[in-house]
């Protein structure tokens, strides 16, 4: 029987001869080169080896974002994308790019064109042991059932099952494979069954919270809130109290106030223990100086 025999079938789907690629193609990868486009269009200069060998950076032809203009992302020089060519017959014009290219979550930040393959059948490396394989890493990067967007450097936006998570500072500084369990900013929403009940909450934690409104006192920067201006807003903002300390001071006052005597007219009230709890409280565990209003 002719198939008796498990052969072991070989092949090389870009059929290199000599290393050459020779393959007609639609689709290549590319180095970006430049990102300044003087009309702000999204256009960028891509360096592809099949077509680009003797071509200066300057000279080379546009490369036209293939993402709408309702998703803002670019690619850093030295990264590699993807080109489309509309007619390979010309292959210098009708250039669509989308990218960047990245092997793996934990080089979101950048990922030179070495290693952007490396997941790919067009490997040059091998990737790097899969990050889900570290255990201090669970949490920094979404699962495979949820929705991201993702940003370079350390901020995400989530959408899980009935869950919206806006998080910075998720993994801890320059160790993107450890989740920061210590001070992430983070805004959570929730809608989730509560005792046969769906209840709706919204959490927002930080280090330090400010709630700014245009018309406050003091004013503050509408606009282009830089490090100073955040340093500021922390600085002259109202600090908010503790809702709960001050409904305990307010109950003892009025205890006291019920409650005093003075032995004659115009003389003190006698320091029973009210007065003399009164006067143990500090004030100022009142106030919430990381959470500031204006």
């Amino acid at each position: 029987m002719p198939f008796d025999k498990k052969i072991l079938q070989k092949s090389d789907p870009y059929k290199r001869i000599g290393g050459e690629d020779n393959v007609t193609r639609t689709i290549y990868y590319g180095e970006v080169v430049s990102t300044t486009d003087p009309t702000d269009g999204g256009r960028i200069k891509v360096r592809i080896n099949r077509f680009d060998t003797n071509i200066s950076n300057d000279n080379l032809p546009w490369s036209f974002p293939l993402i709408p203009k309702f998703l803002h992302v670019y690619p850093k020089t030295g990264e590699m994308v993807r080109v489309f060519i509309e007619d390979i017959s010309y292959p210098e014009r009708g250039r669509f790019w989308v990218g960047s290219v990245i092997s793996q979550p934990h080089k979101i930040g950048y990922e030179s064109i070495y290693g952007a393959q490396s997941t790919t059948d067009m490997a040059l490396v091998s990737p790097d042991k899969a990050p889900s394989t570290f255990p201090e890493s669970k949490g920094v990067f979404p699962d495979k059932n949820d929705i991201a967007l993702i940003g370079r450097k350390n901020n995400d936006i989530v959408f899980r099952e009935n869950q919206t998570e806006l998080r910075t500072g998720k993994h801890e500084n320059d160790e993107i494979l450890k989740l920061n369990v210590k001070n992430p900013a983070s805004l959570s929403q929730t809608f989730e069954d509560i005792d046969d009940e769906f209840i709706s909450s919204t959490i927002l934690m930080s280090d330090k919270i400010a709630l700014i409104s245009h018309d406050g006192i003091p004013k503050f920067k509408s606009a282009r809130v830089d490090k100073e201006e955040r340093m500021r807003i922390f600085e002259r903002g109202h600090p908010m109290v503790r809702g709960d300390v001050v409904a305990e001071i307010l109950k003892l006052y009025r205890k006291v106030l019920i409650n005093h005597v003075h032995p004659y007219s115009s003389l003190p009230a006698d320091k029973n223990a009210l007065i003399k709890e009164l006067e143990k409280i500090d004030i100022e565990s009142i106030l919430q100086k990381n959470l500031v209003i204006n």
